[in-house]
């Protein structure tokens, strides 16, 4: 979730809107060269999309604790450098949204949705004719599996990244001094490791409020569930399935086992996810649930520990890593003045081999180009690497595509069990009937 879900940095709304145009542009072809050479968007390219003059585009980006405001400025001036026609103007949501989505309703409520998007739930905005139609060129064709991304036999995101989630990060030295010899595959492994941290007192699970607690709910619980169904949210819209059947009432009562035993950290939902990150680099937790952004922020952080990685632990034992592939990336607005230009900026920002490869390692992504660029790897993101050689082909959770994007608004429903739960104020069984009945109530 780019990262897709992060926090981001406070910018007022008033500075934040500016007008994108009504006219309801159709898009063009920006280019028909590869992706390791798309038009007027190397470093050493030039030309203005359309010959246009002093066009300005709006661009959403989405801050993390990697992808900055500096990064993104960063690339905006190489662009600005090499196509002297077009200016972009960054704005960005406020803080502690778990995704850009909220904030880009409210602009488009307005009439000053940008014209480029980025982190966006795609399906949400397709629903609401605010996207442009990308169309697919020799550009598109680098990419793996982008029919995946289609809606309805059209594409409306462009990305080329692979970003799994359902991960558990680790403290090699605190595994040692309790005694762990082998990285936990089942959950029986993963109860019987942390109660072994937690005889040595030390805290075995980190998480945080906000987004972080249903994120975590959902990596620890899904990769079960979903293994055995990759089309678990398609079937879900049919109701074939529901969260209170027996599959997801054994994983989600598994995980308020881990709470109920005191394995998590307490008072975890009064820091937010920058807070628990420092937390597990300062040493003072073994495990950390998170995606491989983390991986990131390990690599330049003073420690004097090493950290290691395993997939999150299923009931049998079976690797199943969830994450993403092509989402999280850039789109369009349908009612942009220059859209040419917009989509010319959006594969610059993806496809451009100096900016696709930043945009890897600034993130810890992986490449999912037919033609993978690739970047120095940290230790700790070449055993990521290792873990995605045997992985399946990913499918998502949470508010991502499994089979089909879920509901809008899920995350926030996930976040309301996961935070009850913690509390210990919530029924297994009603946390999970609740989100049956915010699907029911939802599913339009």
């Amino acid at each position: 979730m780019r990262k897709w879900l992060a926090l981001g940095m406070t910018v007022s709304l008033a500075a934040s809107l500016a007008a994108c145009g009504t006219d309801n542009g159709n898009g063009g072809n920006a280019g028909n060269a590869s992706a390791s050479n798309p038009p007027a968007t190397n470093s050493e390219g030039g030309g203005q999309a359309g010959n246009a003059e002093n066009v300005e585009i709006v661009f959403q980006s989405w801050i993390t604790p990697n992808l900055t405001a500096e990064y993104y400025d960063g690339l905006i001036e190489r662009f600005e450098s090499a196509n002297p026609g077009i200016k972009v103007k960054r704005i960005q949501p406020p803080a502690n949204e778990g995704s850009p989505d909220s904030y880009l309703k409210t602009l488009l409520a307005s009439g000053d949705f940008p014209d480029v998007v980025q982190n966006a739930t795609i399906q949400m905005f397709v629903d609401a004719d605010a996207l442009l139609e990308i169309p697919i060129d020799a550009d598109i064709e680098q990419i793996n599996n982008y029919e995946a991304e289609m809606i309805d036999g059209k594409l409306y995101n462009i990305s080329a990244i692979r970003q799994p989630q359902s991960l558990v990060f680790y403290n090699k030295k605190l595994f040692a001094e309790a005694g762990i010899e082998a990285t936990p595959k089942t959950w029986a492994e993963l109860e019987a490791a942390a109660e072994k941290l937690k005889a040595q007192g030390i805290t075995p699970l980190l998480t945080a409020g906000d987004w972080t607690s249903g994120f975590t709910f959902s990596v620890m619980t899904s990769p079960t569930v979903y293994k055995a169904n990759k089309e678990w949210y398609a079937d879900r819209y049919d109701n074939k399935v529901k969260f209170t059947d027996p599959d997801w009432m054994e994983a989600a009562s598994y995980y308020a086992g881990l709470i109920e035993k005191g394995y998590f950290n307490k008072g975890a939902l009064s820091i937010d996810y920058t807070a628990v990150e420092q937390e597990f680099l300062k040493g003072n937790g073994a495990m950390y649930p998170m995606g491989s952004w983390f991986s990131a922020a390990e690599a330049t952080a003073a420690k004097d520990f090493e950290v290691g990685v395993f997939a999150t632990p299923t009931k049998d034992g079976e690797q199943y890593v969830l994450g993403g592939e092509n989402a999280g990336g850039y789109a369009v607005s349908k009612t942009s003045n220059h859209p040419e230009a917009a989509i010319q900026f959006a594969k610059f920002m993806m496809l451009d081999p100096e900016a696709h490869k930043g945009y890897l390692q600034a993130d810890a992504l992986f490449s999912n180009l037919k033609e993978p660029l690739k970047w120095d790897m940290s230790p700790l993101q070449s055993e990521i690497y290792e873990l995605l050689l045997n992985n399946p082909p990913m499918v998502g959770h949470m508010n991502n595509k499994v089979g089909r994007v879920p509901v809008a608004g899920i995350q926030d429903q996930y976040n309301k069990v996961a935070q009850n739960l913690l509390l210990g104020e919530l029924d297994v069984a009603d946390g999970l009937q609740s989100l049956d009945d915010y699907w029911d109530k939802n599913n339009k």
